[in-house]
């Protein structure tokens, strides 16, 4: 087995043993432990801000004991907090665990990305970080619609078994590969020159703030799902596998950016996922519906999708493939992780309890979530038109 391609079954792994807890456990709090909206929100509040502590500190880690090390090291540990969960699954080891597998998925996604895209030349690396995106988003809605029946069928524990077993197989993976990601060298000939560094300078920090919308929007949704689609007469499993839709249509946003590079260095494709994402976070968030829910699940994938793939690729393109780029970006996701819930919260309060599906809720949503998706909008559009009048040179490599 090649190195990328056990980079690629490794990501897979790793990415559907995450998923059965950060998003099947909003369906698992909700539907064993009867948590509210409201304390799913807590929850997903309590994630976003660890991960971002882990994120940050990644490069930190993989400097300090190499990546190799790094990766096996926070693996081993996200066994035995899953082993953890799987004796105890109540209310406070879930809060606890909570608490320390963000820390641990934030550093390792860095050192991943690192490893995926180190050596790719601006040509190859689209290829590769399409390969790589597909690896782990095709995951996510397998991941959900596992977990659905697994917590449906009242064996709820084998949620968290299932996920130790994966982590244990990603750690023994992870044997396997170098003690460290080799690296272009900075002079070679196959590194983007200083005017492309700066184009992509300029589409990096865009992509950047509409993907920190795109993950704040995801994970205001993915708490509030259970009863979204219970509202409109889901059960359990089902309701877990519609969710996934969404995931759905960010593979295959995925699978088209793989096979379509004519996107690298153009604004007209951001602006369009900038302009859509927002519309199809209100159709699933205030639609009532199947319909209309649906459609906003399909429409709000697809150009997170794009986002993340252009975050992802200007990053990793400017910064030579650093753990570092990876760090920044993971840790941009962290805080839309912390923000969307924070964002519920609010709208939650100012609903005053009403559900989905009611003139309340809509109000408290709409008003708690607006600001944000208006600042960070004329933020990504701001930073593409002073791209346009900035001169190449002011921008330092």
């Amino acid at each position: 087995m090649s190195l990328k391609t056990r980079i690629l079954v490794t990501v897979f792994c790793a990415s559907f043993a995450g998923v059965l807890l950060q998003r099947g456990i909003y369906f698992f709090t909700n539907d064993v432990l009867g948590f509210s909206q409201a304390q799913n929100l807590w929850f997903a509040l309590l994630f976003g801000v660890a991960y971002v502590g882990g994120a940050a500190a990644s490069y930190r880690i993989a400097t300090r004991f190499g990546e190799r090390r790094a990766l096996r090291c926070t693996v081993a540990l996200l066994v035995l907090v899953h082993v953890w969960l799987a004796c105890f699954p109540s209310a406070l080891p879930l809060t606890i665990a909570f608490g320390l597998a963000p820390l641990l998925l934030g550093a390792m996604w860095p050192v991943f990305e690192s490893y995926m895209s180190a050596g790719e030349t601006p040509t190859s690396l689209g290829p590769a970080l399409g390969r790589y995106n597909i690896s782990w988003a095709l995951s996510v809605p397998l991941g959900l619609a596992l977990a659905g029946p697994l917590i449906a069928s009242g064996s709820a524990r084998s949620l968290f078994l299932v996920a130790a077993v994966l982590n244990a197989l990603v750690w023994l993976s992870c044997g396997a590969l170098p003690e460290h990601p080799k690296h272009l060298d900075a002079r070679d000939a196959a590194r983007p020159d200083a005017t492309a560094i700066a184009r992509s300078r300029v589409l990096l920090v865009a992509a950047r703030v509409a993907m920190l919308e795109s993950y704040m929007l995801l994970f205001l949704l993915a708490p509030l799902m259970p009863e979204i689609m219970k509202s409109l007469g889901f059960h359990t499993a089902a309701a877990a596998r519609a969710s996934s839709l969404l995931d759905v249509a960010r593979f295959g946003g995925f699978v088209a950016l793989f096979a379509y590079s004519g996107w690298h260095g153009k604004k007209g494709p951001l602006l369009l996922a900038i302009a859509t994402l927002p519309l199809g976070f209100a159709l699933v968030l205030l639609g009532q519906s199947v319909l209309s829910v649906v459609s906003g699940e399909l429409l709000f994938g697809a150009s997170a999708g794009f986002l993340y793939t252009a975050a992802l690729y200007y990053a990793q393109l400017v910064q030579n493939a650093s753990v570092d780029a990876g760090g920044a970006h993971e840790a941009l996701i962290g805080v839309g992780y912390a923000l969307g819930p924070g964002a519920g919260l609010v709208g939650t309060a100012l609903a005053h309890g009403a559900g989905p599906g009611s003139a309340a809720y809509a109000r408290g949503m709409s008003t708690a979530t607006l600001p944000l998706i208006v600042a960070c909008t004329i933020g990504a559009l701001w930073q593409l038109l002073q791209g346009r009048q900035r001169p190449a040179q002011s921008v330092r490599d």
